[in-house]
């Protein structure tokens, strides 16, 4: 064998030699040669562009949203599609979504549109931005607006539903490729509506970021109504370094400056609030999963208020969390203002087996004059076979609902509710109930207040109530749906912004179906929906009596159409022509509508 390979080997030499000799003589030969034998020559263009130069995907901060595993049907999800395709104009739309919201509207695009659930005033919403609490201040320090908070910026909104309170967190855009992303949006409607709206994302392959967005907004209001006008200016502005999944900062800055005329019905508005947070994050594995670590700062200002003094405040945190395949578990330092020096959280989550999680959290916070909180929250899930799931919450507090409040001294609520889920691919149903216990909410929030009412206003206690849900989703044909909420507290008359027998419903039309363009590209889609409620209670005037609130139907259209990044839309309020009104003493107007277009652009 060895001399056989031995002499395969000499071949090929000998081979090699004598081509190589044959390749020499022709090289030397010097007849002419057939122009038509000759090889085709390469007329390709090189490829000029630098490696450096191509798009390429970068490691972005961490969602600042509850890690999981949690139950199923316990959290909403909303993406930037969620944000364009709907008839979301602020983050009040978006929140009258859930199963049991109901939105106090002062009036159009602009006026006050507070968020009301479970009968539990402003201890009903707690909104974190980027994982930072968004306290109220300035001439409200008790309810917060969430009409007020720019969508401009966001790129996610998760929302946690309690049997008495909803939390919301809202993400932040967050630039992943190196190619540049720009936003140019126009909009306007009637009473001269204008919306200018511009966005520039950029990230470099060395980790650095920076990101920016205007949102400009104005109309000129209806005269003799609620709707005063309104104009307001959101300014976003994002400085990071994320080289690695590991490591990283980020620097953020929000200022939000908005004036709302006075009318007969309203007084003059005109403040500005200022937020800027501060973020490191370090991460053992940058798969999503180990040791990480976050520590925050970050200060709140409101001035200009001609009814309210200036005022600021800090907040600094610091977080440490693990995170595993199938489990969780996180614990958080935050020191607040005076009225809130320190408050230690802890999360976690778990399952043990597929199909059942368990997740929870607790809380325990300090406040000034020598008052403290307590609150815990428990949440299971079970899925079963054929499409069905079960999952339930129980929710214990003996808390403040107003800390800069120092006669508020706490109370003790224990909430419970359950509900069963059924999904399949063309249908998904759920069906629940809960029990809350009493509360007594404290004020009345300032941006609905008319100025003719007859003294303060208040919210009145609740009663122990019970109340049965249903919401679901069903694919009537291919690219229709019908989907909806009834939302029903069983006790007589309801509770203050919470009337008996309320439920949405839509009818919804999407499809890419225009194959002229290549899939994915075009989209068109329309939807038809109703918002109806019983007559209800609204608060108590100065005497102690009920203010009655009118039980209505209101319906309202919209469609959008999408060509690659570029988004047309129409809405239209109030079609059934109703005589709306929200709240007593402010009104809605008549078919109210605003349209536009939104480009996005990668280049």
């Amino acid at each position: 064998m060895t001399r056989g390979l031995a002499g395969a080997a000499a071949l090929l030499l000998v081979a090699a030699g004598a081509a190589a000799q044959v390749d020499s003589m022709a090289r030397r030969d010097t007849l002419g040669r057939d122009s038509t034998a000759r090889a085709p020559r390469d007329t390709t263009a090189r490829d000029t562009t630098a490696r450096d130069t191509l798009p390429r995907y970068l490691p972005v901060s961490p969602q600042t949203i509850p890690a999981g595993p949690l139950p199923r049907g316990t959290r909403y999800s909303f993406n930037v599609d969620s944000l364009v395709l709907s008839n979301v104009q602020t983050l009040s739309d978006l929140l009258a979504h859930i199963p049991g919201v109901y939105i106090a509207r002062g009036g159009i695009y602009g006026a006050g549109e507070i968020v009301m659930y479970g009968g539990r005033g402003a201890a009903g919403l707690e909104v974190y931005w980027d994982g930072v609490p968004y306290v109220p201040l300035g001439r409200d320090s008790v309810f917060l607006d969430p009409a007020r908070i720019s969508l401009a910026p966001l790129e996610r909104i998760d929302v946690i539903v309690l049997p008495a309170s909803l939390r919301v967190y809202l993400v932040t855009l967050r630039q992943h490729s190196t190619e540049t992303t720009s936003q140019v949006g126009v909009a306007t409607g009637e009473v001269k509506t204008a919306n200018y709206r511009g966005a520039f994302l950029r990230r470099w392959r060395s980790g650095l970021g920076l990101s920016l967005v205007a949102d400009y907004n104005n109309n000129d209001g209806i005269e003799g109504s609620s709707s005063t006008a309104f104009n307001s200016v959101d300014l976003w502005l994002k400085a990071e370094y994320v080289p690695s999944a590991r490591f990283g900062a980020s620097y953020q800055t929000l200022s939000s400056r908005w004036h709302r005329s006075a009318g007969d019905r309203v007084a003059d508005w005109h403040p500005q609030r200022r937020d800027g947070i501060l973020r490191l994050f370090a991460a053992a594995r940058d798969d999503g999963v180990g040791l990480r670590a976050q520590a925050t700062f970050a200060t709140t200002s409101a001035s200009r208020d001609s009814a309210a003094p200036d005022r600021s405040l800090s907040q600094a945190a610091l977080e440490l969390a693990n995170d595993w395949s199938r489990a969780h578990i996180g614990l958080t330092i935050r020191r607040l203002d005076r009225a809130r020096p320190w408050q230690f959280a802890g999360t976690g989550a778990w399952s043990p087996f597929p199909g059942l999680t368990l997740a929870g959290d607790a809380r325990y916070a300090q406040y000034s004059r020598g008052r403290s909180g307590k609150r815990a929250h428990l949440a299971a899930g079970l899925i079963l076979p054929a499409g069905l799931s079960l999952h339930g919450d129980l929710a214990w507090a003996r808390d403040l609902q107003a800390p800069l409040d120092t006669s508020d001294t706490g109370q003790r609520t224990v909430d419970v509710s359950g509900a069963v889920r059924w999904d399949r691919e063309w249908i998904s149903l759920e069906l629940g109930g809960a029990t809350r216990d009493p509360f007594t909410p404290t004020g009345f929030p300032e941006a609905i207040l008319a100025i003719d009412s007859s003294g303060p206003l208040r919210l009145s206690p609740t009663r122990r109530t019970r109340y049965f849900t249903a919401h679901g989703a069903v694919r009537l044909l291919p690219g229709l749906q019908l989907s909806g909420w009834y939302f029903d507290p069983q006790v007589r008359g309801g509770n203050d912004f919470e009337p008996p027998y309320h439920g949405r419903v839509s009818l919804t039309f999407y499809s890419k179906f225009w194959r002229v363009y290549r899939s994915g590209v075009f989209a068109l889609r329309g939807e038809l929906a109703m918002d109806s409620w019983s007559r209800g209670t609204a608060g108590l005037d100065s005497s102690g009596a009920l203010r009655m609130l009118r039980g209505r139907t209101v319906g309202e259209v919209n469609i959008e159409i999408r060509i690659v990044g570029v988004t047309i839309f129409w809405v239209q309020r109030n079609v059934t022509l109703q005589r709306v009104s929200y709240v007593p003493g402010l009104d809605y107007p008549r078919r109210f509508q605003f349209y536009g277009v939104r480009w996005l652009f990668t280049n």
